[in-house]
């Protein structure tokens, strides 16, 4: 393999790929028809304060290796399930994953010859129990194997900007100090979070590429311990992909306000123990029903494995979605509205450019997320066949293989996009009243309002129960009769994917962008989402999880009036304050 490019790390992985490539054989046994090889440098930095302090400093870089080897042929080789069973974190080639620091071209190439003998091995076991599978069980959804691609050779500059940590920690100290006006609420940290990872990949079809990421992350966080002893949590976070998206000082401040005023908020707050109803969610809720509801069931690798219940599998050109309503997944976009997305690369973790998915159009299912794992032809637009027509290939990749490092890339989303036609769309104030109408058709006396979900997941397997969840940070209770809203709390959403998305009667047009990391069998990487308002005219809450504490039997020290009671001075006022406020 030939590198044209003056780097000496991906000209010591492209002669070590092409060293093992001609060397790895064992007679008698399938050879190696691909290797890919990965080196990942990631800076990790954690900036931690509170209570004017900096709680934890962390800044470390550490480098990782991945190494793909396939025995066999593209038709059959030694992946099954779609690489979803592979348990790779498992395995003996998982203790040797690290690169040298120094990355060294001749140190590197010794850690890759290591890594790959123990993976050729893994990879010749594994052939023979695919070969095994086929004769003991009936794997009806078998195809190819592997997708042909064409080499992508995409080369970037890497940014090693310096990142201002001491101006970041002086800010957060700063900031945090306002919190010894607060001893009412406990554990509050700021905090920023970064990560920027260099990226190098060479695969024996010739692809090199090399790639620069950086992922920013300012949160805010406190908990309030309510009077019946549930702690409730509030945080603010503000992603970014620069340095100079980063807040001032000054919008830092005014996130930090808006979580003190949600705490106070939240200590009145009741718990309604449960709600069925009609539900708007705004555009960042709706982003995170999206994303476990329907995002997770359309990556293509669950279509092939066992053990998955595959919800949409046999769904392709039928109405999922209200009609107007138009599901993308686009990892090329890198800013929408002015905001930048946490899902974006150029090019994925199998080497293949990052492309826009189109899943739903108008409502109907039209495709799924594909990495290098072919699907049956009944799960690809245009493949159906006439009788004794000739075999097709396996449609190509679309650029969603993605992995956190260890596990074998799969199909995973980027950015999730739901789209809405504008002569479909309410605003917001006939969505309200639309709500509202819901809900006295019903003959209920409440609707939901969820602003903003904090966290969700999902069940995909056969094993389990098809649902999702989804942590709720902020939900009000309409009262349909007065239009009062009271805001309540210790509540998630809870679903079944299918019938939630039938639930959808109206949606919004301007769009809520949400930011995060996915969790899946391929690791943890960043996603993004953007979605508008949705109305669904039922919808299920149910009690959060709740553990009973009482308050500390001591105030903090820096609230402590010297009384030995087991409030401080002015937390003691504060409660004063409320009890004379009406009921």
């Amino acid at each position: 393999m030939s590198v044209s490019v003056s780097d000496p790390i991906l000209h010591a992985m492209a002669a070590e790929l092409q060293r093992s490539r001609q060397g790895l054989r064992v007679p008698g046994s399938p050879r190696p028809y691909h290797l890919r090889y990965v080196l990942r440098r990631r800076r990790e930095l954690l900036l931690e304060a509170a209570h004017g302090s900096l709680m934890r400093r962390r800044d470390r870089e550490v480098g990782s290796l991945a190494v793909d080897v396939r025995v066999g042929s593209h038709e059959f080789d030694n992946v099954l399930d779609g690489g979803l069973a592979g348990d790779e974190g498992d395995r003996e080639s998982a203790d040797w994953l690290l690169a040298p620091d120094d990355l060294e071209p001749m140190a590197l190439r010794c850690a890759l010859w290591k890594l790959t003998q123990i993976k050729f091995d893994e990879a010749l076991e594994d052939y023979y129990e695919h070969r095994k599978a086929m004769i003991s069980e009936y794997l009806r959804d078998e195809v190819a194997s592997f997708t042909r691609e064409q080499p992508v050779r995409h080369i970037e500059d890497l940014d090693d900007t310096p990142l201002p940590i001491q101006r970041w920690t002086q800010e957060l100290v700063t900031l945090s100090r306002r919190l010894l006006d607060h001893p009412e609420f406990y554990d509050p940290t700021v905090c920023i979070r970064g990560e920027r990872m260099h990226r190098w990949l060479v695969d024996s079809e010739g692809s090199l590429v090399r790639s620069s990421d950086l992922w920013l992350e300012f949160e805010v966080r406190g908990f309030v311990l309510t009077d019946d002893g549930v702690y409730v949590e509030v945080s603010r976070a503000w992603p970014g992909r620069s340095i100079d998206e980063m807040l001032d000082e000054a919008t830092m401040t005014a996130l930090f306000d808006e979580v003190i005023a949600e705490l106070h908020e939240l200590r009145e707050a009741a718990s309604p123990g449960s709600f069925i109803g009609p539900a708007l969610l705004s555009g960042q809720a709706a982003s995170t029903m999206f994303h476990e509801a329907l995002g997770h069931r359309l990556e293509g690798n669950r279509l092939v494995a066992r053990g998955e219940t595959r919800t949409f599998a046999h769904m392709l050109g039928e109405r999922i979605l209200p009609v107007g309503l138009h599901v993308v997944d686009d990892p090329s976009i890198v800013e929408l509205g002015g905001r930048s997305l946490w899902g974006s690369y150029r090019v994925d973790d199998e080497g293949v450019l990052a492309q826009r998915a189109e899943l739903v159009r108008d409502g109907v299912l039209v495709g799924f997320l594909r990495n290098r794992t072919p699907l049956p032809d009944q799960h690809v637009p245009g493949s159906a066949k006439s009788p004794g027509s000739a075999k097709r290939p396996p449609a190509r990749s679309n650029g969603h293989g993605r992995s956190a490092g260890v596990e074998r890339p799969m199909a995973r989303m980027g950015n999730l996009i739901v789209e809405s036609d504008p002569q479909h769309h309410a605003t917001s104030a006939a969505l309200e009243a639309q709500l509202t109408e819901l809900a006295r058709a019903q003959g209920r006396r409440y609707a939901a309002i969820i602003h903003r979900v904090r966290a969700g997941e999902t069940a995909t397997d056969s094993y389990d129960f098809q649902v999702f969840k989804g942590e709720l940070a902020h939900v009000e209770l309409l009262n349909v009769e007065t239009g009062a809203r009271h805001r309540v709390r210790d509540l998630e959403l809870i679903g079944t994917p299918l019938s939630a998305l039938q639930r959808i009667v109206a949606f919004g047009g301007e769009l809520g962008v949400d930011h995060g990391y996915c969790y899946a069998e391929s690791g943890s990487v960043p996603v993004g989402g953007v979605a508008p308002a949705i109305l669904l005219s039922e919808v299920e809450l149910q009690q959060a999880s709740r553990s009973g504490f009482h308050e500390p039997l001591l105030p903090p020290p820096f609230a402590d009036d010297g009384s030995g009671g087991r409030v401080g001075r002015l937390r003691e006022r504060g409660r004063r304050r409320r009890r004379r406020e009406p009921s």
